[in-house]
């Protein structure tokens, strides 16, 4: 009988974990579709020079260091947006790669290479740091490094 109350206990336990481990999985999933979705609209409001729905979606206490340098602002990075010189050169590959952390955090990688004559000659890699605060989620740090070849 006690032995019968062990391997029930150990089965109850074992199935709790299991789904745990699911609930958390699942909940990763969607904290990861959540950043698919944010990140698409981001980029999509800079390249388009939206550049309202770009400050939307970061955080007024944000991080930036470009090209290794600290940026003073979030007005300095909406600035630019405001500035920058449009359509921009089109990369020859994009990779994004989303990391869910928890579900109130991630971040992404995003590499592009530029390529002429079929060499790539420029490499741009955009990180950022997503966090889920009471107005919803925001980027709260970006780095973008472009290295020429």
């Amino acid at each position: 009988m006690k032995e019968l109350a062990n391997r029930s206990l150990f089965l109850a336990i074992f199935l709790c974990s299991i789904m745990y481990s699911n609930a958390q999985t699942n909940g990763l999933e969607s904290v990861k579709s959540k950043i698919m979705e944010l990140t698409d609209i981001e980029i999509n409001a800079f390249r388009t020079g939206d550049c309202q729905t770009m400050s939307d979606l970061i955080d007024e206490n944000a991080t930036y260091y470009l090209d290794g340098m600290k940026a003073p602002s979030k007005d300095m990075i909406i600035g630019f947006c405001n500035r920058i010189q449009r359509p921009f050169e089109k990369p020859s590959n994009v990779t994004t790669n989303y990391f869910p952390i928890s579900n109130k955090s991630a971040y992404t990688i995003r590499i592009m290479e530029f390529a002429k004559e079929g060499n790539v000659y420029k490499k741009e890699i955009v990180t950022k740091i997503w966090v889920k605060g009471e107005d919803g989620w925001k980027i709260s740090h970006l780095h973008s490094t472009i290295k020429k070849l």
